[in-house]
């Protein structure tokens, strides 16, 4: 009889690792310049957000435990009115590891300047895909098929369609409301436009560089870091090309506010002309960080 539950245990256990859900949330509220009674309420918000993003099924697909996708979302509200409404800003990051590693490597970091949701303390959090039934968890699926989309395009190209698809579908059905519209945040880089250029065919080369970065790259150092850094490089230059026509594009500014960091580290490591060819590369580039990428040459 023992060994049958403990095969029992064994089985239910290995189909929730296989089944498991696809997104680890971690979620931060703060609001210093609120002047709020009880600021439960923040906590209330965060767990409340944390388990919605993580306990739901959002694909078809089977993930296992160490594939689940990280995400960290931080809101900063700097109002809540007398009617429940949160209005402020929200950082996005997507967090993908590096197969044979221990490193994790930030796919996307972005900046939401534009957000405002009703939320009651603990009330339920649902969702309907295709209707908006809630402005808050509308904006949390926005997030999650935007980083789905980023994931599985750095594991096969543009395998991301489908999830950018579902996010435009999002940002379809809440036009009109704040936060949504092509005009609102600062200048283009607000919800409406990330969507719209995750699913324009004229941006495509970024999606690509997503790829090339992480899979031909990224997930290469361990066996061959050189070659690794070659194959980065080829993927940006690759994008040097193709952004003739797209000059400092919203992705274009996304991949290097995001990227900076990483590239000064991966490029610190190559030879003396490699460096060289790096800071000039990404200067012209990404000139709003031009003196930080001279410490690639030590």
């Amino acid at each position: 009889m023992k060994k049958l539950f403990v095969t029992i245990l064994f089985i239910l256990s290995t189909c929730g690792f296989v089944n498991a859900q696809e997104i680890k949330a971690t979620v931060q509220c703060v609001a210093p310049r609120v002047q709020i009674s009880d600021k439960q309420i923040l906590t209330t918000l965060q767990n409340s957000l944390q388990q919605f993003i993580s306990n739901r099924k959002w694909t078809e697909e089977k993930f296992e435990i160490h594939e689940k996708i990280e995400i960290s979302l931080f809101f900063d509200i700097n109002q809540i009115t007398d009617n429940n409404e949160f209005q402020g800003t929200v950082q996005l990051q997507v967090i993908r590891p590096v197969l044979n590693s221990t490193y994790k490597t930030t796919i996307m970091q972005f900046n939401d300047d534009d957000v405002t949701f009703v939320y009651r303390e603990f009330e339920n959090l649902d969702y309907q895909e295709n209707q908006n039934i809630n402005d808050l968890t509308s904006l949390m699926a926005y997030y999650v098929n935007i980083a789905l989309g980023l994931d599985f395009d750095s594991y096969a190209e543009l395998s991301g369609t489908p999830y950018f698809a579902k996010a435009q579908n999002i940002v379809n059905l809440m036009a009109n409301k704040p936060g949504w519209n092509q005009g609102d945040g600062k200048g283009f880089r607000n919800r409406f436009y990330l969507a719209e250029n995750l699913n324009n065919a004229r941006f495509k080369d970024f999606r690509i560089l997503n790829y090339n970065y992480h899979r031909k790259g990224m997930d290469k150092f361990h066996q061959d870091p050189e070659q690794a850094r070659k194959n980065v490089t080829e993927a940006i230059k690759q994008l040097q090309d193709a952004i003739k026509g797209n000059q400092n594009s919203l992705l274009q500014k996304v991949f290097f506010f995001t990227k900076w960091p990483e590239l000064i580290e991966i490029y610190k490591g190559g030879t003396v002309p490699e460096k060289s060819s790096a800071v000039k590369m990404l200067s012209e580039l990404d000139p709003t960080n031009n003196q930080r990428y001279e410490k690639i040459r030590g």
